[in-house]
This record gives structure tokens, C-alpha cells and sequence, in this order.
């Protein structure tokens, strides 16, 4: 050990503590940084020093930053992101919901049921002056508005549909686009920690990355020993090494795939958006608009079924008063539309064979009042064989799929908070274990800057001991 070994030890401590207090400012001006992680100068004690015979034991040789610390807990990232890819999936089915009910607008005065109930309300009143116009007129201006609000709902939800065919295609190229942009962060991270650097803060960035692909697809991650992470999907490798299998969207088929041909499908349980995104457009919008098809088609067979039994005022029979099976395409037929003496008010009088014949005899509304009675229930084939066996209550069908809506609404904007406020706590012991705490970082600054000081009065105190040693020595006694 050398005379100046002392100054040494000082220079030692003073760029350990300047590391420290350089590693505080990182800190201090990342406070605010999305994603940032504390970051510590672990400092430890240099290689002691053997004194042989001397009997003293090892002297010690001052201080140096062993490594930097990212403060940061992987148990809870893992948390973080399995909760974080449930609340993108409820998010997506509470958005599809509250356009669905925006789209039905129940209750209002111009939804489908108040459109229902004016329908029949029409045959009503025409059975009270089975011969006046304007009742007959009132009766197709009413099925012409009733259909074209099924056709109206039938396109909205065609609209909602194509809108989350094309969110699906967002996802997709954001999965991607987040993969590769972990691969790169991947090499990176390999190269610096290779050469025994701590990649903290590209580490931080790959962590940011993560956390926002847990919420769109439900990804396991796994690292290897150079810091490298792969990623799974369901039962498809994401990332791997420098390897992105990305996905694909058809937007033709409304398909995404992945590399070998393989679907992506919607599990029974169903995690982050894309996989909402796929659930809401083929299985909840889907749902619904067979729902309205369904009621539509009901509407249609059961008051044609009547209307073909009774007849007009010319002694028409057997004239469909809609067409069109669907919501889509529910319209009043053209016979309707164009005479209005065709719609069949009357019950088809006896000899009236063929149509025509015998006209029905004045005042008599009988057939439009049956039609009227049918809001109250009418028999329906609902198999497809051809022959009615179901009763069904239009208003109550249509009111049932209604509630029920509101019903998951509510399930989905309660599961939203839950997760949102799940997801919040266990932000929050994140952030207590790698944000940054002003107060502390002061601390520290204050601490790691005295220990500098004192370092620089170690070497001046060398300093002294050597000027006198090589200045003063010898001069005594000449």
C-alpha cells in the first residue's frame, strides 16, 4: 500500500457519492415519467486490503457503487396485468352495450315499441270505420313507419357491427405493433446487460409496453437469463427471441389469424379488448340483431296470416300486408301501397270465390280488430315447420330482450368499476415500491451530498499529512 493510498480512498468515495447523487437527479427528474422505476446506487465496500504480519487484519480500501437497482416488483406487474386484461374486456362490452341502448332508445316516443303499439292501435281505429280513408291511410302510414324503424335498427346495428369489424383491425396492428416494439427493446436490453450494464430505464420502457399489451390480449410472460422476455398468447407464441409471430385481420371475413393459419377465437372467458372487441361483434351485436330479426319476422307471419283471411273493400283476399322476414328487410307489401281498399279490414264473406266476387258487407271491421287483438298475443310458427305453435306478446318479447339489456349494461359499467378500482390498488403498491418519493430523493440528495464533502476533506487532510511529511521532515534541528 502506497503513502498516497489515502488520497485514493478519497477519490474513491467522492465518485461513489457523486454516482449516488447523479442517481438521485435521475430520480428526481423522472418523478413524473409514466413507467419510471426508482432507480438506487447500491454502494459496497471495495476489495480490503491484506496486511501481512502486520497483525492488524484487512485494511479497508474505500467505497465503490456495486450496481444500480431498479426498485421494482415482477409479483406485482403480474397482478397488474392480469386484472388489466378484464377490465379491457368489460370497457369494450359496456361501450357495445351503451350503443346498443342508444340504438333502441327505450323509453322514448319514438323507440320500437312505442311504434308497436301505434301499429295496432291504427287496426283499432279502423275497425271502428272499417270504410273511412283516412283510417285505412293512418293503418299503412303506421306499418310504414313501424317497418322502416325495424329496417332503421336492423342498419344501426349492421353500422355497430362493421365499426368493431374495424376496431378489430386497430387492435390487431397495435398487438403487433407493441410486439415488435418489445423485440427491439429485447435486443437492446441483451446487448447493454452483456456488457454488464444495468438497463434500467430501457427495462422500464419494455415494462410500459407490457402493461398496455395486457390489456388488449391476455399475454404470459416469461424471461430468460439475458433479460429477454417471450411472449403467449392462449396457445400461440407471440414473441420469442427476435421472432414476432403477428397477427393478421381479414377485414372480408372479420378473421384474425396468426401465422400458421391458426383463428384467434373468443375462450369462454374472454380477456383484454381485442378479444371484447370479437366477443361484442359476433356474439352480443350478433345476438341482438337475431333477436330483432326474430320479432320482426313474428310481426310479419302473424298479421299477414290474418290479413290473408280477410279482405279488402274491393273483396281482395289473400293480400300480405308486409313482406320481408327481417328487421332488414321488413317493408308493407306493394299491393298495400298501392290501393288502399286492399287492406282487409273485413272477414272474408261467404261465396267470395274467386276474390273479388262477393264484396264484404259495409261496417264490417271484424278482421281488422282480430289484427288489432294480435298486440295482445298471436300464435306463431317458431320452429319453421309451418304450423303456429307459440304464442308470443310482441310488446312482452320485445320488452323482455330490452330489460335484459339494460340489465348486462349494468353488469358491465359495475364490472368496469371493480376492475378500475382493482387495478387502481394495485397501482398504487406498485407505485409505492418503484415511484418516485420527492421527500426521500431529498433525503438522499442531502445525505449522498454531505458524504461528497466529507470525502473532499479526507483527501485535504491527506493532503496536510503529506505536505508535512515531504515539506517539514528534516528540517527540525538544522
Amino acid at each position: 500500500m502506497s503513502t498516497f493510498f489515502g488520497i485514493e480512498i478519497g477519490r474513491r468515495a467522492l465518485m461513489a457519492q457523486q454516482r449516488a447523487l447523479e442517481t438521485t437527479s435521475h430520480n428526481v427528474a423522472n418523478a413524473n415519467t409514466k413507467g419510471y422505476s426508482r432507480q438506487e446506487a447500491v454502494l459496497a465496500t471495495t476489495t480490503p486490503y491484506s496486511y501481512p504480519g502486520m497483525g492488524a487484519g484487512q485494511l479497508g480500501t474505500g467505497v465503490e457503487v456495486q450496481r444500480m437497482r431498479r426498485l421494482r416488483e415482477s409479483f406485482l406487474d403480474a397482478q397488474f396485468r392480469n386484472e388489466s386484461k378484464a377490465l379491457g374486456r368489460w370497457e369494450v362490452r359496456r361501450d357495445t352495450l351503451e350503443k346498443l341502448e342508444a340504438i333502441l332508445n327505450e323509453p322514448g316516443d319514438d323507440g320500437l315499441s312505442k311504434l308497436m303499439d301505434r301499429f295496432f292501435a291504427a287496426w283499432q281505429e279502423l275497425a271502428k270505420n272499417p270504410e273511412g280513408e283516412a283510417a285505412r291511410s293512418v293503418v299503412r302510414q303506421e306499418g310504414i313507419a313501424l317497418a322502416e324503424a325495424f329496417n332503421h335498427l336492423a342498419g344501426q346495428l349492421n353500422d355497430l357491427s362493421a365499426d368493431l369489424s374495424t376496431s378489430v383491425g386497430v387492435r390487431v396492428n397495435e398487438v403487433n405493433s407493441l410486439a415488435r416494439q418489445i423485440r427491439d427493446l429485447n435486443a437492446q436490453i441483451v446487448k447493454a446487460e452483456s456488457g454488464n450494464m444495468a438497463a434500467n430505464d430501457l427495462r422500464d420502457r419494455r415494462d410500459l409496453l407490457l402493461d398496455e399489451l395486457a390489456k388488449v390480449v391476455p399475454i404470459q410472460v416469461e424471461e430468460d437469463r439475458y433479460g429477454a422476455v417471450s411472449i403467449v398468447v392462449r396457445d400461440h407464441t407471440l414473441l420469442s427471441g427476435q421472432q414476432v409471430s403477428e397477427l393478421a385481420f381479414n377485414p372480408s371475413t372479420g378473421k384474425v389469424t396468426w401465422p400458421d393459419g391458426a383463428e384467434l377465437t373468443v375462450g369462454e372467458h374472454p380477456y383484454g379488448s381485442l378479444e371484447g372487441l370479437l366477443e361484442a361483434r359476433d356474439s352480443v351485436v350478433e345476438d341482438y340483431k337475431a333477436q330483432l330479426d326474430e320479432l320482426a319476422g313474428y310481426i310479419a307471419q302473424a298479421v299477414n296470416a290474418q290479413h290473408e283471411a280477410g279482405a279488402g273493400l274491393d273483396g281482395s283476399t289473400g293480400v300480405s300486408f308486409f313482406t320481408g322476414s327481417a328487421a332488414g328487410s321488413l317493408k308493407v307489401s306493394d299491393e298495400i301501397m298501392g290501393d288502399l281498399r286492399k287492406i282487409a279490414a273485413a272477414q272474408n264473406p261467404a261465396g267470395n270465390s274467386p276474390p273479388g266476387t262477393v264484396p264484404p258487407p259495409p261496417g264490417d271491421g271484424s278482421n281488422a280488430l282480430l289484427i288489432a287483438q294480435l298486440k295482445n298475443g298471436a300464435w306463431v310458427d317458431t320452429d319453421g315447420d309451418g304450423t303456429p305453435e307459440t304464442n308470443v306478446i310482441f310488446s312482452d318479447k320485445y320488452n323482455s330482450w330490452v330489460a335484459d339489456l339494460g340489465v348486462k349494461g349494468q353488469e358491465a359499467s359495475r364490472m368496469v368499476d371493480n376492475q378500475e378500482l382493482l387495478t387502481s390498488q394495485l397501482d398504487s403498491r406498485r407505485q409505492a415500491v418503484s415511484g418516485v418519493s420527492l421527500d426521500e430523493e431529498m433525503t438522499n440528495m442531502v445525505r449522498f451530498q454531505q458524504a461528497y464533502n466529507a470525502a473532499a476533506r479526507v483527501i485535504t487532510a491527506v493532503d496536510e499529512m503529506l505536505d508535512t511529511l515531504i515539506s517539514r521532515t528534516g528540517i527540525a534541528g538544522r
